[in-house]
């Protein structure tokens, strides 16, 4: 009889251990889920950098960017470039003489900009915008906006 006892215990053991396994288990997976659900994952665009997760809200618009020209002696610098619509160009005067700023199609003029004065306008729609200087016609500029 004692050996019958004995072995009941230990299946009883066995059976007591094998049930401690698989609460732990179920405990650590439902633990894992529970995280995971918690904290979306990074989504992560064509170039492999991780974006950070969203937070349920809607992020603001991306401010466009301000593009910079020079404005030298007979050039602008760029004299061609690529711009977004809300883009900002500003165009700073870096000659020694006086020029201006004019689109072909009369949406901006700077009039008169004495040397290290600045210019700028906010691209509102796309397509092509030609301008040049009324002092020096030669002096033409070009923004392709999209």
């Amino acid at each position: 009889m004692k050996t019958h006892f004995g072995n009941a215990t230990k299946y009883q053991n066995l059976l007591n251990i094998i049930l401690s396994l698989v609460l732990i288990s179920t405990m650590a997976l439902a633990v894992s889920c529970q995280s995971q659900a918690s904290a979306p994952a990074p989504t992560v665009p064509s170039d492999g950098t991780p974006l950070a997760p969203t937070t349920g809200e809607p992020e603001p618009p991306a401010t466009p960017p301000q593009i910079e020209v020079l404005i030298n002696e007979s050039a602008f610098e760029p004299a061609t470039y690529n711009a977004r619509v809300g883009s900002t160009i500003v165009w700073y005067n870096n000659a020694s003489v006086d020029h201006t700023v004019t689109s072909r199609d009369n949406l901006f003029d700077s009039g008169s900009l004495s040397p290290g004065d600045t210019f700028e306008y906010t691209v509102e729609q796309s397509g092509e915008l030609e301008y040049y200087c009324k002092f020096h016609p030669s002096m033409i500029g070009r923004i392709t906006v999209e």
